[in-house]
């Protein structure tokens, strides 16, 4: 088993390269191809999950309404090696989203802390490391907008 330290950079370059897709609303193919594996999944730990292809491009038209988003680790906790070729991880990260609606004088803003764990592949041939599934663990800190746009985790976004 490596050292979690040693593993610290790959999770944190794969993971922003991940954040980095989604907060540039790229294509689910884009995603796979780049950064996601065929069987990438996420959703809420208990509740709902996006799962496969279908699943990926469900969860990125649920938050396409978000035009301004961004996405900051603020720790790295719980990593495990179960695999040569899997790394497991938690983060804490913050998070803010910008959505307006239509005709809506000003825009709403979702902010918040999130706990996911995340589970990392090591694809061949080249040996990239892949997001295989990203899993909301819980929340803190969230403002009223965020409350209610995570209050339901077994139907999804309340987009």
């Amino acid at each position: 088993m490596t050292e979690p330290r040693i593993l610290e950079p790959t999770i944190l370059d794969t993971i922003e390269r991940y954040f980095e897709l989604l907060q540039a609303h790229a294509p689910p193919q884009e995603m796979t191809r780049r950064v996601l594996t065929d069987d990438f999944e996420t959703g809420f730990v208990d509740g709902y999950v996006w799962r496969g292809p279908d699943g990926l491009a469900a969860f990125l038209a649920d938050r396409s309404v978000f035009f301004d988003e961004s996405h900051e680790i603020l720790q790295l906790m719980d990593i495990t090696q179960p695999a040569p070729d899997a790394i497991s991880a938690r983060t804490r990260l913050r998070f803010f989203l910008r959505r307006r609606e239509p005709q809506a004088a000003v825009s709403e803003e979702f902010t918040g802390q999130a706990f996911h764990t995340w589970r990392l592949r090591r694809l061949p041939p080249r040996g990239e490391w892949r997001v295989a599934a990203q899993m909301v663990d819980g929340f803190a800190m969230l403002n009223d907008s965020a409350t209610a746009l995570f209050a339901a985790p077994t139907e999804g976004l309340r987009t």
